[in-house]
């Protein structure tokens, strides 16, 4: 398994699908796991193979050799990595070689014809990209609050550069789905959109364990859980302090925001105050069975949003944007409530306080989805279409 992030040391959401991905593959496989980029130095390195990313001499001659294809695979490819993922793959007879996203697909590169390609797409590149290009749409994101005044010149220079690359990523995007014997996609409308076309591709979203359903009324704590260190969270957390300043005193005097997660000490200094409680990190998510509403004010970014299948998954009622719906399956203003903007997030979940009836069908709606399309279940699909996989393409020789 070509991994591109440290699944065991990191805290996001991409870390928590492959590990995810590992236990899946676990069902049938013993997979070997080989992580690009430095090791944690402690035990969540056992078990693991751990080599660097291009060199400044192999990013410049993968801007030749790799010309045409996407930017991201140029900081990940080399040579003499790409032969010792050929190594280590005959040293133990590898059936098959899972790709974590296709910034790594180069490095399988002359893999014999019997050895299955098994591609984790998370997302489609090109599809993202070219949202970000989107004039409406903030290209800089958090960056455009560390570089001031020369925000507007990079948006400039930004909006081109990613228009292009959407370009060259959906040729990569099409060439890789016909030489995989499985592609998985984040997003199961993406997946079912794709495999229209192509039969070899299934939805793999991330798993949210399902809290035991409970007859009782959520809560009517205000709750935002997500790790801090990443610039989307920080994003929304500002965008819900900005939007309290439009509010009656008595809106915000009733809007106490319980933030669940790890946080920067800055950031805690800056924010915390009358209508936000820093909580910390929680370890175990099911205390959060049916605590309160969950809010989920996505402003960027694109995908599933594991902070929206979390809330669901725990009979609370979530409260989001239509960019917290993306990638997902859920009838809006029933299974989750959806507002326009961060104010309105917040201001639909202040008004649930009171209203019973409604947090409880909202909880009950919301579970009954994460179960169907994200319970432990899916899991064992997963696994089973990759040794599927691997005896279609020992089949084909």
């Amino acid at each position: 398994m070509l991994l591109s992030r440290h699944p065991f040391a990191e805290r996001s959401g991409r870390a928590t699908i492959l590990r995810q991905r590992i236990d899946q593959a676990r069902r049938h496989f013993e997979p070997r796991l080989v992580v690009f980029g430095a090791p944690a130095g402690d035990k969540s390195d056992e078990g693991m193979t751990f080599l660097p990313l291009a060199n400044p001499l192999s990013i410049a001659l993968n801007a030749v050799r790799l010309h045409d294809r996407p930017l991201q695979t140029w900081l990940f490819y080399a040579k003499s990595a790409r032969e010792e993922v050929a190594r280590m793959r005959e040293a133990c007879a590898a059936e098959a070689v899972f790709v974590d996203m296709l910034r790594l697909a180069p490095l399988t590169y002359g893999m014999p014809r019997e050895i299955a390609l098994i591609i984790d797409y998370d997302d489609l590149l090109s599809q993202r990209y070219a949202q970000a290009a989107r004039k409406d749409y903030e290209v800089m994101g958090f960056l455009s609050r560390r570089v001031g005044p020369l925000a507007n010149v990079a948006r400039t220079f930004a909006r081109p550069i990613l228009l292009n690359e959407s370009k060259r990523c959906a040729a990569y995007e099409a060439a890789w789905l016909e030489r995989a014997d499985l592609a998985l996609f984040t997003s199961p409308l993406e997946a079912a959109s794709i495999g229209r076309s192509n039969p070899n591709t299934m939805p793999a979203p991330p798993l949210a364990p399902v809290a035991h359903a409970s007859d009782g009324t959520p809560g009517d704590r205000l709750i935002f859980l997500g790790n801090m260190h990443y610039a989307e969270n920080v994003l929304m957390l500002r965008a819900l302090h900005a939007a309290l300043a439009g509010f009656s005193e008595a809106m915000r005097t009733a809007a106490v925001i319980d933030v669940i997660g790890d946080c920067p000490p800055e950031l805690r200094h800056e924010l915390e105050g009358a209508n936000f409680r820093f909580l910390g990190r929680v370890d175990d998510l099911s205390t959060l069975d049916g605590a309160g509403v969950f809010l989920a004010p996505v402003v960027g970014g694109s995908g599933v949003k594991l902070k929206v299948l979390d809330g669901l998954a725990l009979g609370c009622p979530v409260v989001t944007t239509e960019k917290g719906c993306e990638g997902l399956a859920v009838r809006r203003n029933r299974d989750l409530l959806v507002a326009r903007d961060p104010a309105g997030v917040l201001a639909a979940a202040l008004a649930l306080r009171g209203r019973d009836a409604l947090k409880h069908a909202l909880a009950r709606n919301g579970r009954a989805y994460a179960e169907r399309w994200h319970g432990p279940r899916l899991g064992a699909a997963i696994a089973d279409a990759m040794a599927a996989a691997v005896k279609r393409r020992q089949e084909t020789l």
